[in-house]
Parts: C-alpha cells; sequence; structure tokens
C-alpha cells in the first residue's frame, strides 16, 4: 500500500463520500417521485391521483392496480390503496415547457441536470421538480408550492378554488420526513374513523325518517273494515 504512488483515504474522508452519496441518491428518488407515478414508473400525466401519504400516480395505473394487484409486482409494498376513496384526484397546472418526451430520452439525475417538469405551481409558477416543497388539499384537490402558502396571508381558503382548508386536510407531497409520514398516517386513520361515524350518523337519519310501514298497513286496514261496515249498515 504505500508505494504504488496512492494515498489510504482516511475514515472521515470515507464517512464524507458516503453521506454525500446518500443525499444524492435522495435527490435522484425525489426528482423521480415528481415527474414518474409511484406504480407504473411512467411519466405522470393528467389525470393524477395523490394518496394521503402525498405519493402521486396516474389514475389509469391505480385503476389497474385495483383490478389486478399483481400487474405492477411490488405495488402492494409501494402503496396502501384498497379503493378510489384512498386517493384523491388532484387539480394541477399544466407546465407549457413540459413534453413528455423530455423524462423518456435520458434518465434524470440531478436538479441542474433536468428537463422541465411536467406541472408548475399557479400561484408562484415555480416548477414541481423535487427542489421545492408542493402540497395539495384533500377536500379539493388544488395543488400549490408550499412556499406560496406561506407567503399568503394566513386563510382557511384555498389559494386556488377559494374552497374552505381544514390545515389537517393539507397534505405535503412526497415527503421524505419519517415525522411528517407518521403524522400524515395518523390523519388518515383519524378521518377514515370520521368517515365511519358520519356513515352511522346518516344511516340513524334515514331510519328515522322512514315511515313505519307495517304502522301505515295496520291503519289501512282499519279503515277498510270501518268503511265495510259503514256499507253494511247501509
Amino acid at each position: 500500500m504505500g508505494n504504488d504512488g496512492g494515498s489510504i483515504p482516511r475514515r472521515n474522508e470515507m464517512v464524507r463520500e458516503k453521506k454525500q452519496d446518500e443525499k444524492t441518491d435522495r435527490k435522484t428518488q425525489l426528482i423521480a417521485m415528481n415527474y414518474f407515478c409511484a406504480l407504473s414508473k411512467q411519466p405522470l400525466r393528467e389525470p393524477v391521483v395523490g394518496d394521503m401519504l402525498g405519493r402521486l400516480y396516474n389514475r389509469e395505473s391505480i385503476l389497474e392496480y385495483l383490478l389486478n394487484p399483481t400487474v405492477f409486482g411490488d405495488g402492494a409494498k409501494i402503496c396502501n390503496i384498497k379503493s378510489l376513496k384512498d386517493v384523491k384526484t388532484l387539480n394541477l397546472r399544466a407546465n407549457p415547457a413540459y413534453t413528455t418526451s423530455q423524462t423518456t430520452k435520458r434518465p434524470v439525475q440531478t436538479f441542474d441536470d433536468q428537463p422541465s417538469a411536467p406541472f408548475v405551481c399557479p400561484i408562484t409558477r415555480k416548477e414541481m421538480n423535487g427542489n421545492l416543497g408542493f402540497e395539495f388539499v384533500w377536500t379539493c384537490g388544488c395543488v400549490v408550492s408550499t412556499q406560496a402558502r406561506k407567503e399568503m396571508a394566513e386563510s382557511n381558503q384555498c389559494l386556488v378554488c377559494s374552497g374552505p382548508v381544514d390545515s389537517k386536510d393539507v397534505v405535503p407531497i412526497n415527503s421524505q420526513n419519517s415525522e411528517v409520514l407518521d403524522l400524515l398516517r395518523k390523519r388518515a386513520k383519524e378521518r377514515a374513523l370520521e368517515t365511519k361515524k358520519s356513515k352511522k350518523v346518516k344511516t340513524k337519519r334515514k331510519h328515522v325518517d322512514e315511515p313505519d310501514v307495517s304502522d301505515t298497513r295496520s291503519s289501512v286496514s282499519v279503515l277498510d273494515k270501518n268503511t265495510k261496515a259503514r256499507k253494511t249498515v247501509a
């Protein structure tokens, strides 16, 4: 080892290089997540849907997966989608500078070496390319950059459609923060419980509002008997 003109790398240099490689891998993954469907790995194209963890899919890929869970191989590991109720169709602003061929000609590897993103923020016009944070509202599906929401005055209305917005319904897109993902899972469970409760309430109201058919038939029967009795007397 010493007479070949080379040098032995120090431990701190090896650790630094490893961290740099991991950082590059995360960036590459984040870029891909904003350009391609998480299931089919095909370029994202509308209609696009997002799940409760902020992952993006082509809607047609979700339909294929629901019909045949093995169609994409490891689909069950990628997502936990049981029906279309587990995803939200997104209201996205298309990027005029984007073409599908840009993402299919060569792989996207770095933020400096990537084609135009398929979608942009309707407020700031910034591209949704993984470099900036984006989010969508679960109730309406509108997508904006996190920067746009923070720069606008605090409001309970959607920046795009002006619909009502609860902070619990804001879903960060493609977050890689484990704490954020845990919070989104918790919110998803809470939303599912609220849906079940509302269904039970609606069912109870329906039963209360519906007339008792047996009582109605009894009343009709009594009326028929009284009518026959009058005719007999007459």
